[in-house]
C-alpha cells in the first residue's frame, strides 16, 4: 500500500505518519476521486481506538496521508495473546472501532491483524478506515500484499457479493481466533484453498488449543464466523457487549475454599483421524443453511480475479451416465513409425483429459479406452461394452518436407446408435504446433453433441498447455512412463521426461503438476523415502498452482503431496475436492479421494468412490482391483473376491489379483486348497515368476499349509533379501528363522533370526520413524528370545503408525505385535491384540487365526479358544 514515514508536523509541533501512496492507485481520476471520497468519509472519524486521518497532501504528483502516529507494534507481533484477559481487552477496543465507524456508515472491508496497532500505553488502534475500499481494487495475485487479507475475508466478500458491517464483524471474528490460538481459523497452502475453507468448512474450536477459555467465548466467535450474514451479529456492539460481560465474569473474585484450582472444563477428547473435521463428503455434515449458502454463490471474485467454486457431488449421487452423454476416445492410431507412439497415445490422453472436463459429457477413462488398442471389434460392440453412445476415433501421421515436421490428425466422431459419423474434419499443423490441435478438436466434439458450455470450460478447453514444442514432446513421453505401470524404472524416467519439459518451459503447469506428482509416488512406493523426494513434490505442485491456481491438475498434484509424503489426509481431500469441480470425471482424483477414506477407515465411503471409479473406468483391472481390496478390511470377503475375479479376467497377466484373491481364500473359510488353486492358476499362465509379493504370499501359504519343504525350495530358488512395500518390510531370514522353528532346527532359526537383526538395526539407523522395521525387528528379537526388547520394538511400530491414524497400515502393525508377543511368551497381551484386530476393520479372520501355525502356541489358551469359536 506504499511507505510509510514518521515525520514532524512543523506548524503544529506533533509527530506524525506520512502515508505515500503508489503512483498507480491515484493516478487515474476515477480512482483519485474514489479514494478522496472514502478518505474524506474515514477522516470524520474520531475515536481513542481509531487511527486518525489529519489531512491528504500531495508533493510532486504524488499523494499522501497525514495520520496520527502511533508509538507501538501491530496486534500480529503480539499473538497469540498468552493472557486472556488481554485478549478480550483488545476484543472490546476493536470492536468499539468498528462500531464507531459502522455507525458512521464506514466499513473498513480489511480487518486483520496486520492493520491493527497496539499503543506503547497497551491501547488499541485500528489503522487504514477509507484505504481498503481502494486496496480492494487491486489485482489479487500471488504476490501481491492483499494474498495475506484473504485468509480474514468474509464469504460474501470472496464472492463478490455486498459488503456490509457484518463483513467486518466476520474478519473481526478472525482476528480474535487468532488472538487466542495462535492460528486463523481458514487455511491453506495457496489462495483457491483459502477460498475452500472460508467457503465450506467450519472452524475448529478455540477451547482445542484453549481448553482454559469459556465456552461461552467459543460461541461467540462461532456465531461471528457464521457463512451467513444473516447468521452472525448483525451490529458490532451486540459482540462487543457479549464479550464485555465474559470479561466482567472472568474478573469476579473466587474464594479458594469454594472453588478448586483446576479448570472446570474436563479435557479435551484426544484427536483420532477419524474425528478430525473434513470437507464434507457424507451427506448431512452440514446444515441446510450452509449448503444453501455454498451453492447460492457459485462464482467466486476476488477484485479481479474470478474463481469459480462449485459444491463438489456427493459421493452417493447417482452415476454421470444417468443424466449425461456418454463418450470414449478411442486411441488414436499411429501411422507413422513405431518410435512415434507414444506421441499418438499423449494427443489422445490430452484431448480425453479435455472432454472429461466438461460438465455435460461423461468420458471414459484412459485405462479403459486402451484396452481396446488396435481391436478388431465392430464399433457398435464397443459401444455397448462400455455403455457409451459415442466414440472419437482417429489417426495420427507425421510428415517432413524441407526439414518441417508437420502432423496431420484425422479425427471421427461416430454415433453407436446407427453408424453414422456426427463430425469429422482433418487438421494439419507444424510439430511446433501441435499440441493446439487437441484444443480445436475438443471443441469441435463438443460443438457436434451440441453440449452447452460453461465460461470456465470454454477457457479450459481454449488453454494452451506450452508454446515449446520440445517440451511438449518429453511431456508427452512422460506421461506414456506414467501410466505404463507402478514399477520404479517407469517411475524414473517419467520423472526426467517432466523435469526436461519444465526445464525447457518454466510456466508449463500441467508438465509441473505431474511432475510433482510423480516425485510423491515414488516416495510412497519406498523407491526414494528420504525429505529431499517430499520437498521435489512440494515444490513442483506449488510452482504448478503459483502459475494457475485454478488448475485441476496442480490441485491433483497437491492432493498426492499431502496425501502419499504427509499422510495429511484432511488437506489431501481438500485439494482433490478442489480438482474435482473442474474434472468431476478424473479418475485419478476420485482414486485420491477413495484411497483416503480408506485409510480414514471410511470403508463404505470408499467403496463408493471406487464404484464411481468403475463406471468410469469400466475395462481398469486397477481400479476393479481397488475395489475388491477396500471389501476385505471390512471382511466382506465374498464381494472382494467378486471383484479379484473381475480383474484377474481384465488382465490375466496381472499377478496381484491373483495372490490377494488367494488370501480372501484363507480369511473366507481357512480354504487352503483353494488358495493354493488360485497362485496355481497363475503360474500357469506364467504369471508372478518375478514378483516379490507373489513369491511372500506363496511363501505364506505354503507355511499355512505346513509344506515346509516347499516353503525352503521357494526361498532359496529366488534371489531375493528382504520382501520390501509399503506395508512390510520383511527381510528372508525372518521367514527362514520361523521356518526352522517350526521344524525344531533351533540353531538354524537363532542363526536367521540374528542375521535379521543386524540388517534391520542397520535400516533403523539411516530410518528410525519406519514402522515396518521395528515391527520385524520386534520379530527377530522375539526370536532370539529377547523377549523386553522385541515387545518394546513392537510397541514403538505401533505408536509410529496407530490404527486411529492410519486404518490400512496400522492394523498390520498390532498384527506383528500380537505375533512378537506370541514369540515372547506373553500369551494374554498378544490375546488383546488380535481381540482389537477382530474388533476394527483388519487382515484377520477367525478363520486365519484358526490355521495359521504363527498362533499354535496359543490353542490351548481358553480366551484364544473363545474368541476363534465366536461366530465359527
Amino acid at each position: 500500500m506504499g511507505v510509510a514515514y514518521k515525520a514532524e508536523d512543523t506548524k503544529l509541533k506533533r509527530l506524525v505518519a506520512l502515508k505515500f501512496l503508489p503512483q498507480n492507485l491515484t493516478s487515474n481520476e476515477i480512482e483519485k476521486a474514489r479514494f478522496l471520497q472514502e478518505a474524506q468519509a474515514a477522516s470524520a472519524l474520531n475515536h481513542a481506538n481509531v487511527c486518525i486521518i489529519h489531512d491528504i497532501q500531495e508533493h510532486e504528483g504524488t499523494q499522501f496521508i497525514v495520520m496520527e502516529y502511533v508509538d507501538g507494534v501491530t496486534l500480529r507481533r503480539k499473538i497469540p495473546i498468552q493472557k486472556v484477559a488481554d485478549a478480550l481487552a483488545y476484543a472490546i477496543q476493536i470492536g468499539e472501532a468498528l462500531q464507531e465507524a459502522h455507525g458512521r456508515g464506514i466499513v473498513h472491508r480489511d480487518i486483520k491483524s496486520d492493520n491493527i496497532m497496539v499503543s506503547s500505553k497497551n491501547q488499541i488502534k485500528v489503522m487504514d478506515f477509507g484505504l481498503a475500499k481502494l486496496k480492494g481494487s487491486l489485482k489479487l495475485t500471488r504476490t501481491s500484499s492483499t494474498v495475506g487479507t484473504l485468509a480474514y475475508m468474509a464469504p460474501e466478500q470472496i464472492q463478490g457479493g455486498e459488503v456490509d458491517a457484518r463483513s467486518d464483524i466476520f474478519s473481526f471474528g478472525i482476528v480474535l481466533y487468532e488472538m487466542l490460538t495462535g492460528r486463523t481459523p481458514f487455511s491453506g497452502e495457496h489462495e483457491a484453498a483459502i477460498m475452500y475453507s472460508i467457503l465450506n468448512e467450519e472452524p475448529g474450536s478455540v477451547l482445542k488449543y484453549r481448553p482454559e477459555i469459556s465456552p461461552e467465548l467459543d460461541r461467540i466467535i462461532r456465531r461471528a464466523l457464521e457463512k451467513d450474514p444473516e447468521d452472525r451479529y448483525q451490529h458490532t456492539d451486540d459482540m462487543t457487549s457479549e464479550i464485555k460481560r465474559i470479561q466482567k465474569q472472568s474478573t469476579r473474585v473466587v474464594r479458594p475454599d469454594t472453588q478448586p484450582a483446576a479448570s472446570h472444563l474436563s479435557p479435551p477428547p484426544a484427536v483420532s483421524m477419524s474425528s478430525v473435521p473434513l470437507p464434507d463428503n457424507v451427506p448431512g455434515t452440514r446444515s441446510r443453511r450452509t449448503l444453501l449458502f455454498a451453492l447460492a454463490g457459485a462464482i467466486v471474485v476476488v477484485a479481479a480475479l474470478s474463481i469459480l467454486v462449485l459444491r463438489r457431488p456427493s459421493p452417493t449421487a447417482p452415476p454421470a451416465s444417468d443424466v449425461r452423454k456418454m463418450l470414449v476416445v478411442l486411441p488414436f492410431e499411429n501411422l507413422g513409425s513405431a518410435d512415434q507412439e507414444y506421441f499418438a497415445e499423449g494427443i489422445t490422453e490430452e484431448i480425453t483429459s479435455r472432454l472429461s472436463g466438461l460438465s455435460g459429457l461423461g468420458v471414459i477413462a484412459r485405462t479403459s479406452a486402451m484396452q481396446y488398442k488396435k481391436s478388431t471389434k465392430s464399433l457398435k460392440q464397443i459401444g455397448e461394452e462400455l455403455g457409451v453412445g459415442y466414440i472419437l476415433q482417429g489417426t495420427i501421421r507425421w510428415e517432413s518436407a524441407d526439414g518441417t515436421s508437420r502432423v496431420r490428425v484425422n479425427p471421427q466422431l461416430i454415433s453407436v446408435a446407427d453408424g453414422t459419423q456426427m463430425w469429422s474434419q482433418p487438421s494439419e499443423a507444424v510439430l511446433a504446433s501441435a499440441f493446439k490441435l487437441q484444443s480445436d478438436i475438443a471443441a469441435q466434439v463438443a460443438s457436434a453433441l451440441n453440449l452447452t458450455l460453461l465460461q470456465r470450460e470454454k477457457q479450459s478447453l481454449e488453454a494452451k498447455v506450452t508454446e515449446n514444442s520440445e517440451a511438449y514432446d518429453y511431456y508427452l513421453r512422460g506421461t506414456e512412463y506414467l501410466y505404463r505401470s507402478t514399477e520404479e524404472r517407469d517411475y524414473r524416467i517419467a520423472e526426467q521426461m517432466f523435469q526436461k519439459a519444465v526445464d525447457l518451459d518454466p510456466k508449463f503447469v500441467a508438465a509441473f503438476a505431474k511432475l510433482g506428482a510423480i516425485h510423491s509416488h515414488i516416495y510412497w512406493e519406498f523407491y526414494d523415502h528420504t525429505e529431499e523426494r517430499v520437498q521435489k513434490s512440494k515444490l513442483a505442485a506449488e510452482k504448478a498452482l503459483e502459475l494457475d491456481p485454478n488448475s485441476p491438475e496442480a490441485h491433483g498434484a497437491m492432493g498426492w503431496y499431502h496425501y502419499h509424503c504427509l499422510r495429511n489426509y484432511s488437506d489431501a481431500m481438500k485439494e482433490f475436492h478442489l480438482a474435482l469441480q473442474a474434472q468431476p470425471n478424473n479418475t485419478d482424483v476420485l482414486l485420491g479421494l477413495g484411497a483416503i477414506d480408506r485409510r480414514l477407515g471410511k470403508f463404505d465411503e470408499a467403496v463408493t468412490y471406487f464404484k464411481r471409479i468403475v463406471e468410469i473406468d469400466p475395462r481398469s483391472p486397477s481400479m476393479t482391483e481397488d475395489l475388491a481390496l477396500t471389501h476385505v478390511p471390512i471382511r466382506k470377503y465374498a464381494d472382494a473376491e467378486q471383484y479379484f475375479d473381475r480383474a484377474i479376467r481384465l488382465a490375466p497377466d496381472w499377478e496381484e489379483p491373483y495372490y490377494m484373491k488367494a488370501d480372501v481364500c484363507l480369511l473366507l473359510d481357512g480354504d487352503v486348497s483353494k488358495a493354493k488353486g488360485v497362485l496355481d492358476e497363475a503360474v500357469r499362465q506364467k504369471v508372478g515368476q518375478r514378483d516379490p509379493s507373489f513369491l511372500y504370499y506363496s511363501v505364506i501359504i505354503e507355511m499355512v499349509d505346513g509344506k515346509y519343504a516347499k516353503v525352503a525350495d521357494l526361498l532359496e530358488s529366488k534371489d531375493v533379501t528382504v520382501f520390501d512395500q509399503q506395508y512390510w518390510y520383511v527381510p528372508k531370514d525372518i521367514l527362514l528363522g520361523q521356518l526352522n522353528g517350526y521344524l525344531n532346527r533351533s540353531e538354524k532359526e537363532h542363526s536367521h533370526y540374528d542375521a535379521a537383526r543386524a540388517l534391520l538395526e542397520h535400516e533403523i539407523q539411516k530410518h528410525p520413524d519406519d514402522p515396518r522395521l521395528h515391527s520385524s525387528l520386534g520379530i527377530a528379537y522375539a526370536g532370539l528370545g529377547r523377549k523386553d526388547d522385541a515387545i518394546r520394538e513392537g510397541k514403538h511400530a505401533v505408536d509410529l503408525m496407530p490404527a486411529s491414524k492410519e486404518a490400512v497400515i496400522g492394523p498390520l502393525r498390532l498384527q506383528d505385535l500380537a505375533q512378537i508377543c506370541v514369540m515372547a511368551g506373553d500369551q494374554d497381551l498378544a490375546i488383546d491384540q488380535l481381540e482389537k484386530l477382530l474388533s476394527m476393520p483388519s487382515w484377520v479372520s477367525r478363520s486365519l487365526l484358526r490355521i495359521d501355525p504363527a498362533w499354535k502356541p496359543l490353542q490351548n489358551n481358553a480366551r484364544f479358544q473363545k474368541l476363534v469359536a465366536e461366530n465359527k
